[in-house]
């Protein structure tokens, strides 16, 4: 049996990058609109994978009878092309159909992220406004800055000097180590470009295992040249948790938490109630289920992670797993902390967290989460709830009843 394996690159609400993910994704395509016009100039970019591959610390499981492009990281799947228009008609550019969208834009921003079904490849567009003409200069410290925030405390970070393209965007070649499933690690390789459209400013980027950029060359490039942005139209993302909505004094407006039902997923493999007026966001992959229910004010969460997992973990290692998780999701964000594990009487471990968001009209505001991991059979589940810390005492008899109602089945296979 071939055991080929996979990096952790799913996110959702906008910060979480989800380091339990160990599997593929779904078709999740919008239909597309109509085209918007007019449209920016043809561009013509390069991506070149010119940073050397760097030894990994942890060597590579046996070898099995076939490899992929001799070692254990799974091809990047890259199905047809098909055209994906914003609905504000704001850019456009041709992805793979069998990519899962992950929308995380907030009323100031477009974020977009396709992940492919290895879990291994994605292509991120970020669009933002701006009311003055950035240099070149500019544009590339924007996008260092940018990268650095995102991927600079990951292992073996690196990037290249800003590469001027002949459509008049930057491009940077970066890369970092990555740890797939099983802890195989390498490199992976991000080609980014910066441009400005008008008051638009974008960033494209697309990261691929740096092993199979020769591979996957003609496809990226091909993906890459057919992003068109339009910079008549405004920005109409949504909100993300973490961003939500304020009251008129400049607090967090409460938390709205409706009468709670019971939420069966399809294949029975959990239950929970959850509030009937919270909206579901379901970025589930095959072999992994990743659920996540807001609030109508965007400033709560509830999100139920199952992993198919037939390695048997000790309590020592499940908190392993949910301290990276939490480090990796929000170890970069301001104030972030975490307590001491705490094992709780049904046999999973809860880590209490925290950092400091900014809301709507800049409004500062704790976040404070409560995360419980356990196994069951061979499922790894992570069960999280994220609400203001202001309004903690007031909802924890609420959110102690959701996390209460939670049941996993451990005799049902994840689709």
């Amino acid at each position: 049996m071939h055991s080929y394996h996979r990096f952790w690159l799913v996110s959702f609400i906008g910060l979480l990058t989800l380091v339990l993910a160990a599997c593929g994704g779904g078709n999740a395509t919008p239909e597309p609109t109509a085209a918007p016009s007019p449209i920016a100039e043809q561009p013509t970019r390069t991506p070149r994978p010119t940073l050397a591959p760097r030894p990994t610390a942890t060597p590579l499981p046996e070898p099995t009878a076939t490899t992929v492009l001799d070692s254990q990281i799974s091809l990047v799947d890259i199905g047809p092309l098909e055209t994906y228009r914003h609905p504000s008609g704001v850019f456009q550019i041709d992805v793979p159909n069998n990519w899962t969208l992950q929308d995380n834009s907030s009323d100031t921003e477009l974020q977009l992220v396709w992940v492919d079904p290895t879990g291994n490849g994605a292509i991120i567009v970020v669009l933002a406004e701006s009311s003055r003409t950035l240099s070149d200069t500019e544009l590339a410290d924007l996008l260092t800055s940018y990268l650095n925030d995102r991927f600079g405390s990951q292992p073996d970070f690196s990037t290249e000097d800003p590469q001027p393209q002949r459509d008049g965007s930057q491009l940077i070649v970066w890369s970092y180590t990555a740890t797939a499933d099983n802890n195989v690690r390498a490199t992976l390789l991000g080609n980014s470009f910066v441009e400005q459209r008008g008051n638009k400013i974008s960033i494209l980027t697309t990261m691929i295992p740096q092993e199979q950029f020769e591979v996957l060359s003609t496809y990226t490039d091909r993906i890459i040249n057919t992003y068109r942005i339009n910079e008549s139209v405004a920005l109409s993302g949504g909100t993300a948790p973490g961003s939500g909505n304020t009251t008129s004094t400049g607090s967090l407006a409460p938390v709205e938490i409706g009468e709670l039902r019971t939420y069966t997923h399809p294949s029975g493999v959990f239950r929970i109630d959850r509030p009937v007026n919270w909206t579901l966001t379901d970025n589930s992959r095959p072999g992994e289920l990743i659920l996540v229910w807001t609030d109508p004010t965007n400033n709560a969460a509830i999100v139920v992670d199952v992993l198919e997992d037939s390695t048997v973990y000790s309590d020592d290692q499940l908190i392993e797993k949910l301290v990276a998780f939490l480090k990796n999701s929000f170890g970069d964000q301001p104030d972030f902390f975490y307590n001491d594990p705490r094992p709780q009487n049904d046999g999973s471990i809860l880590i209490v967290w925290g950092y400091t968001s900014t809301a709507s009209n800049n409004v500062q505001a704790s976040m404070l989460g409560n995360s419980f991991i356990e196994q069951r059979g061979d499922k790894v589940s992570v069960l999280t709830t994220l609400v203001p810390e202001e309004q903690f005492d007031k909802l924890k008899s609420k959110t102690d009843e959701i996390i209460n109602t939670y049941r996993l089945d451990p005799n049902v296979p994840v689709p």
